[in-house]
């Protein structure tokens, strides 16, 4: 190979080439010696033979010149300087001849001094065989941002802009895949105003709002060409916790609230994909136990988890030993699929997938009802324009004929049941997905921190944008999403739990001690609330912790201002002296526990009737001393003094 000068494929036109057609290949050499290349001379070399999936695979990657017959050449006009790139183009007549059978793909390497660069051609003479049928799908979901369900701010803005936006992944999913029958599996975050109205999704911003609207509308209006598969809400990670009984409740609730959104859209959700994606006996029962409504009418799997006879690629259209029907996708052409990121890179998978093809037909030529299904991962991110050419280029093969992902689904229901293949080797990695996040424990956690986000929203004044803001930040939290971003899935967690925290930590009853000197009356407990928003209908309970003491009544609900107290109070009866402690508890209404429990020391001191003899004796000495002290102290009369006599005159 001569070091620094490259190759790169730009087009190869047709596809595949019929009796009569030109083959015209595009490209460009590119120069990054230090040396100018004096009117570099670019070959086409051929190899006549069909090649299998593994030989196939082979070619593609391999490197330097190739033994075979040279088809085609070209020049360029002038000398190539150093770091400078040039087009190239060879025209080729009657490559169609050139073929060892009636159809099938070239192997073709274009070359210039020691470099090379592999690829194919599909070509085909006469029709014999019986054509496949192909199907494809890809998923319309989210990114693992922490921020797009974040407390309302520019964070938030900025990642529904990166979510939505026009340069976003899933616009360019949803571009790449505009004119193409590709079955949408629809995530129904994307879709909120499709979901049942308990589901509380306002956007918080207008900004928001226009962008989620905006991929709603794209969705609904494209729906009837792309024949939806609706997720469960949110994209649940359904399959990582089958079996385990963690976490049935919600994910039954996620899987519940997609039918809404089918029907809206014309589409079917009882079709599960787990990101796993393995069919197992367990697997199976455990999403048949979460699919109740709708009941589950298929599986998507890769076909390397599947039999597919001697020597056979594993069709499509599968069936479990146990009936379940199972869409099977190809793990090497979904793969291809995903390297649609650049012109140059999409060119040449699309080539191999022709190859590929043509390689799987040969397997088993004249057999009917043949499908493929092709499924991109979540995490698809093609170049819209290079997709469509490969979406073009695979609708050129002669022996793809495309279907619909449920017209495989119908034949999957037909099929032969089949059992699971033996795992030997790890799924592509261009499609496997990452480990699970939800382990059974974290499930649990995930249950209880919803039910406390719930119920704190209703205590507090703007429970209906907290509940809108961080109910539903919990419930994403059981999307397949984080698999590829555990780190975002903690920071999310964390940011739920602190605002539940923040809650049931700063309402509290105040700790006091209670001097109780009577048989019955109220107890005044103060209950503080240092939050920045009122809270309503905070229920305290109060139970005495010894039989001392006797709880009459409890209070009534209580309203209580931003940083501010409220006094409540509380019937009790006296039945012993002594310190009664005394437990409290803050509710809301639907008995989540809130608040924080304080120590109440009551010092109780009951009375009784002798009380009243007591006390009324005493009054009556009292009174008795006082007359007698009043009579004793009386002052004594004292002789009347002489007038003073007159002065005689």
């Amino acid at each position: 190979m001569t070091s620094g000068v490259t190759l790169e494929l730009a087009s190869v036109s047709p596809a595949v080439v019929l009796p009569g057609t030109k083959l015209v290949i595009s490209g460009v050499i590119h120069n990054a010696t230090a040396t100018a290349l004096p009117k570099p001379v670019i070959r086409l070399v051929a190899r006549e033979v069909n090649l299998n999936r593994d030989e196939v695979r082979e070619w593609a990657t391999a490197t330097g010149p190739a033994e075979g017959a040279e088809v085609g050449r070209t020049a360029l006009s002038s000398a190539l300087t150093p770091g400078a790139s040039a087009p190239f183009k060879i025209t080729v007549a009657g490559l169609a001849g050139r073929g060892p059978s009636t159809y099938g793909a070239l192997p073709l390497s274009i070359e210039t001094g020691g470099t090379s660069l592999r690829t194919f051609v599909g070509y085909q003479r006469l029709k014999q065989y019986q054509p496949m049928s192909i199907a494809w799908a890809a998923p319309l979901t989210l990114d693992p941002d922490p921020n797009l369900f974040a407390q309302d701010g520019p964070d938030r803005e900025v990642a529904w802009a990166q979510a939505l936006g026009p340069q976003s992944r899933l616009s360019r999913v949803l571009d790449a895949t505009s004119d193409a029958p590709v079955t949408w599996a629809v995530d129904p975050t994307l879709t909120p105003s499709l979901l049942p109205a308990s589901v509380d999704t306002v956007p918080t911003t207008t900004q928001e709002s226009v962008l989620r609207a905006t991929t709603e509308a794209r969705i609904t209006t494209g729906a009837a060409r792309h024949t939806p598969w609706v997720l469960p809400d949110t994209d649940a990670d359904v399959g990582t916790l089958t079996g385990s009984g963690e976490g049935q409740s919600l994910m039954a609730t996620l899987i519940g609230r997609a039918a809404t959104v089918a029907d809206a859209l014309g589409g079917r959700a009882d079709v599960a994909w787990p990101a796993d994606g393995g069919s197992t006996t367990s697997t199976e029962a455990g999403l048949r136990a979460l699919y109740r409504t709708p009941p589950l009418a298929g599986q998507v799997t890769p076909a390397s988890s599947r039999s597919g006879g001697v020597g056979a690629t594993p069709g499509a259209a599968q069936r479990s030993t146990s009936g379940l029907p199972l869409l099977a996708y190809d793990d090497g052409l979904s793969a291809l699929l995903t390297r649609t990121t650049s012109p140059s890179e999409g060119a040449l998978s699309a080539q191999q997938f022709i190859a590929e093809s043509a390689a799987i037909l040969n397997e088993l030529p004249g057999t009917q009802g043949r499908t493929l299904l092709v499924a991109a991962p979540r995490t698809f991110n093609p170049d819209p324009d290079t997709a469509k050419a490969f979406f073009a280029a695979a609708a050129s093969v002669p022996w793809l004929v495309p279907t619909t992902t449920n017209a495989e689904l119908a034949s999957a229901r037909t099929a032969v049941p089949s059992a699971a293949a033996p795992v030997t080797k790890p799924a592509n990695p261009q499609l496997a997905a990452s480990p699970a996040i939800l382990t059974p424990a974290r499930m649990s956690g995930l249950e209880q921190t919803l039910r406390t986000v719930r119920g704190v929203a209703q205590v507090r004044e703007d429970g209906a944008r907290f509940a809108r803001v961080w109910a539903r930040s919990a419930e994403q939290l059981a999307s397949t999403r984080w698999r590829s971003s555990p780190v975002a899935w903690n920071t999310v967690n964390g940011r739920i739990l602190a605002a539940a925290q923040q809650t049931t930590t700063a309402v509290k009853v105040s700790a006091s001690t209670i001097n109780f000197l009577a048989d019955t009356g109220r107890l005044q407990i103060t209950v503080t609330n240092g939050l920045d928003v009122p809270v309503r209908d905070v229920k305290l309970t109060v139970e005495a912790s010894n039989p001392r003491l006797r709880i009459d009544s409890q209070p009534p609900v209580v309203r209580i201002g931003a940083n501010s107290k409220a006094t409540v109070n509380v019937g009790v009866t006296a039945l012993a002296a002594g310190v009664v402690p005394l437990r409290t508890t803050l509710t809301t209404p639907d008995g989540t526990v809130i608040g924080q429990g304080a120590d109440v020391q009551v010092r109780v001191t009951p009375t009784g009737d002798w009380v009243y003899w007591v006390l009324g004796g005493l009054a009556g000495i009292i009174l008795v001393l006082g007359i007698v002290r009043s009579f004793t102290r009386r002052p004594r009369s004292r002789p009347a003094e002489p007038l003073p006599r007159k002065a005689r005159p």
